[in-house]
């Protein structure tokens, strides 16, 4: 008997396929999403996930996300329709099997055995007069095999570098993106639908850990004075510890209504309200008292970023990147247009500065029409 994972996000879907599975003579654990799934491998370690592909549960990205947690684990897909180009589509993406309706128990019960069986390596050697002759030239085979195998390795990884680099997006498992920043090593980006904070290591922009709110829907996220900033959708703004639970320290109730946006430049906390259009200064005290405002100087302000020097705001409505005078942010001293929001099929939600570039964050619409995406904007100069 094998433990095999399910994601699915129908409920009467698990519910049958979790039995067809069992008849097969496997223990099949389920999942609704790629959270619950990521948990269900690390703490279960199954030797198979199944996954069913539906317009709520995207199989692509949960192959890409699992295999990047999981490389060695082999994957099945599930689909409701017949379809040979998403079927090859999936294959190519790292999916082990892939299987079309109907779902009945003796194809299931096939189509996991085959993706279970591990097949080995065999070599035999031929009845020869002289023993040490083909010894050794299975040595020098051998030898030469596994250094050509290693300089095909390192060539294949310099390939994949190389194409990492000039990738410029990059797809999302999640679809209700909010807000994103960077504190240093890794992005954070809330999704308001799951109530979650999920952080992507920036070389592959892999998952490496989810935090849920369960009592907040987080909007905004900022890093400042050795803390983890967090922004409701009521304008509740929490100081949490950067600890593996981000543990609340303190809580400014209905202290930033409206606010899609907060950044710190080393001294202030700056929020954008995108109802009235304004940047608001605030200082961090038990009140993050507001000590100036200022009219945005732009169309609808989306996130805020500081640089390091500047402060910029991300323009939802006009698709570019202002850079504000920090002495006076209603005066913008720079414009970049950002052509990967004119065509409308994303709106501009969030903004981070990141390793000398800026990475915005787009929701896919209409809204909860495609994954969210990831952004890699070009150097400004």
């Amino acid at each position: 008997m094998a433990v095999v994972g399910l994601v699915c996000s129908d409920e009467a879907d698990r519910q049958r396929l979790s039995l067809l599975a069992g008849e097969a003579g496997h223990a099949a654990h389920a999942a609704g999403r790629l959270t619950q799934a990521l948990e269900l491998l690390r703490e279960l370690r199954p030797r198979l996930m199944v996954v069913v592909d539906s317009p709520d549960c995207d199989a692509q990205v949960l192959v890409r996300e699992l295999s990047r947690a999981a490389p060695l684990l082999p994957i099945v897909v599930l689909l409701k329709t017949r379809d040979a180009g998403r079927a090859v589509e999936l294959m190519k993406t790292g999916a082990a099997e892939v299987m079309p309706t109907p779902w009945t128990q003796d194809a299931l019960h096939a189509c996991l055995s085959k993706a279970l069986r591990q097949p080995g390596t065999s070599f035999s050697l031929t009845r020869a007069r002289r023993r040490r002759g083909p010894i050794y030239a299975l040595a020098v085979l051998v030898f030469f095999a596994a250094a050509f195998g290693r300089l095909a390795w390192r060539r294949r990884q310099a390939q994949q570098e190389a194409a990492l680099h000039q990738r410029t997006y990059w797809d999302l498992p999640y679809r209700h993106p909010a807000g994103m920043a960077f504190d240093g090593k890794d992005f954070w980006i809330a999704d308001w639908y799951s109530q979650s904070l999920y952080v992507h290591e920036p070389s592959d922009l892999a998952i490496v850990r989810i935090v849920h709110f369960p009592d907040e829907m987080p909007i905004a996220v900022a890093f400042a004075a050795d803390a983890v900033w967090s922004v409701s959708a009521s304008g509740r703004i929490v100081r949490r510890m950067r600890d593996a639970a981000l543990t609340p320290l303190t809580a400014y109730k209905d202290a930033a209504p409206d606010t899609l946006g907060m950044a710190f430049d080393g001294l202030y906390l700056w929020t954008c309200d995108s109802r009235t259009k304004m940047i608001h200064k605030r200082i961090i005290d038990s009140d993050l008292t507001i000590v100036a405002s200022y009219r945005y100087p732009g169309g609808t302000p989306a996130a805020l970023a500081f640089d390091g020097r500047d402060l910029w705001s991300l323009d939802s409505e006009n698709h570019e990147l202002i850079r504000l005078d920090l002495e006076h942010p209603s005066r913008a001293t720079a414009r970049v247009s950002l052509p990967e929001y004119a065509d409308g099929r994303y709106r501009a939600v969030g903004l981070a500065y990141a390793d000398g570039r800026f990475w915005t964050l787009g929701e896919r619409l209409p809204r909860d029409s495609g994954p969210a995406r990831l952004f890699r904007e070009a150097a400004i100069p």
